[in-house]
């Protein structure tokens, strides 16, 4: 018996430890292997299988068109887009684009006789990526900076055409030439230190939306009612901004949707120096019209912010017709670290960033933990409304850490503050003694036959300001009180070896 229960406890402790390996495999070996994997590299020849990494395909496009229903595109070496490759075709499913696949991190040499390593170069005239389809990016190297002439190329977009994005957390960005030389501009993100359009403008631009730029091959050129649910997750990778809508497209869409945005990490590099209507680091909607049923909800853990923060964004430089702002922006910032200094002037938010569009019931609700923030020179956010917007905040812990703009500070005579009252008494109508009277409370009112428990459970009188927005973190289904479930399962696994061997110990003590 004694041999049986070592034996027994042996292969249980096995076990535990196989379990524990695997997850600390998956983790460290990046993209785990998938049934479709498709291998690309510049060099590589567009009429090969590309199924293997000595043998790939030549174009990010070619590499997208073999993995109609979703799969993985590892970039082997470095893969150029171009005038000719720029437009991805659609595809269903989810396609996970990386250079570091199946333990094997394609990142730490050149590919073949390439001087540099493997990197998604957007140098070039293009300027542009467009994905029409849930797309994940993670483990790999972004180029931006220096084309082939030299020459510095600003304004670098990815657009992901209104389908799920996940940017993960191991996304490098570099500056270099074709033959691997970094670029010598100032890649001084902050106000101060660089004014110009170099260093700032060079990191890409994240598109939800459409970026046509006049482009006949996009399958949505403008003009169309976006519906449906969407998440967009950025965890790191610098950018110089992101907007949930369009640029620069010849026929503006209308969103009739829900888009949840979680920011956990990441650089945002799109200061503007002075109020402006473009070019800020996050837009609850950008050169779209929304409608009444238009939310966007955005939450804010971590990341680091040069500029500014928006709910309502730019209508669009271009003439895109008529166009209107409803719908409710949610914006929740319970982190990061919030850097902008211009001129002795801190991080902003803006409810809206122009009054040059018509706003119908346009809504923006701000939450935000001072407590949770990092600041850099200025310790101070200031937050500014727009008249036509109904804006809302809740301080999470009190804070002199927040401010409000004047009416006289960047803005006309068009331009309201965000709250023009302490927080506790904007909520005076909501909180009024009315409401609380001896005469609805008389004993008559409250013997126990009308309140018993059941009349004051927990749901019926938790605060009601708490759930209006409906940006509450989504819940973790693989975690337990923060535990990550495998762990759980471990546990599970000791506990019933544990058990086991008290009833074996215990039968044959008996004996």
């Amino acid at each position: 018996m004694k041999k049986a229960l070592a034996l027994f406890l042996t292969l249980v402790t096995i076990l535990s430890l196989t379990a524990l390996a695997a997850v600390s495999s998956f983790a460290a070996d990046g993209i785990p292997k998938a049934d479709n994997a498709i291998f690309v590299a510049d060099s590589g020849d567009d009429n090969a299988a590309g199924t293997t990494p000595d043998a790939p395909v030549a174009s990010l496009k070619t590499a997208f068109a073999k993995l109609p229903n979703g799969g993985v595109i590892v970039i082997v070496g470095v893969v150029t887009i171009t005038s000719e490759n720029n437009i991805m075709p659609e595809h269903s499913g989810v396609i996970t684009i990386t250079s570091y696949y199946d333990g094997v991190d394609y990142r730490s040499k050149p590919y073949g006789t390439e001087p540099v390593t493997p990197r998604l170069n957007l140098c070039n005239a293009t300027k542009q990526l467009d994905i029409f389809g849930d797309t994940v990016i993670d483990y790999l190297r972004i180029n931006t900076g220096i084309n082939e002439a030299g020459g510095i190329i600003c304004d670098n977009i990815i657009a992901f055409n209104y389908h799920n994005i996940t940017i993960g957390a191991n996304i490098e960005n570099t500056f270099e030439d074709a033959k691997g030389v970094p670029s010598d501009f100032d890649l001084d993100y902050s106000a101060n230190g660089n004014k110009g359009n170099n260093g700032r403008r060079t990191v890409p631009i994240i598109i939800f939306g459409n970026n046509s730029n006049g482009n006949d091959e996009s399958p949505k050129a403008g003009g169309e009612t976006i519906t449906g649910e969407y998440t967009v997750n950025v965890a790191g990778g610098a950018w110089h901004s992101l907007r949930i809508g369009d640029r620069d497209i010849q026929n503006r869409n209308t969103l009739d949707c829900r888009v949840t945005v979680n920011i956990t990490g990441g650089t945002f590099t799109g200061w503007t120096g002075i109020f402006k209507n473009y070019g800020m680091d996050v837009m609850g909607v950008s050169q779209a019209g929304t409608t009444p049923n238009y939310v966007c909800d955005i939450t804010i853990t971590g990341g680091t912010f040069y500029g500014e923060v928006v709910g309502f964004g730019s209508p669009g430089g271009v003439a895109v017709g008529d166009g209107i702002q409803q719908g409710t922006v949610n914006m929740n910032i319970l982190g990061g670290k919030w850097i902008r200094d211009y001129q002795g002037n801190g991080p902003m938010v803006f409810a809206a960033s122009t009054a040059s569009v018509p706003y119908d019931g346009a809504k923006f609700n701000l939450k935000v933990d001072p407590s949770k923030l990092e600041f850099g020179t200025v310790e101070q956010m200031s937050l500014a409304g727009l008249d036509g917007v109904t804006s809302t905040l809740e301080m999470v812990t009190e804070s002199d850490k927040l401010g409000f703009f004047g009416l006289d500070f960047y803005f006309d005579e068009t331009y309201l503050p965000l709250i023009e009252k302490a927080p506790v008494e904007t909520q005076a109508t909501e909180t009024k003694p009315a409401e609380t009277k001896p005469a609805e409370t008389k004993p008559a009112d409250t013997k126990p036959a009308e309140t018993k428990p059941a009349d004051t459970k927990a749901v019926d009188t938790k605060p009601a300001s708490t759930e209006a927005t409906g940006t509450k973190p989504a819940e973790q289904p693989t975690e337990k009180g923060g535990v990550p479930a495998y762990v759980w399962a471990i546990v599970g696994v000791v506990v019933v070896a544990a058990i086991v061997a008290a009833v074996l110990a215990a039968k044959k003590k008996k004996n």
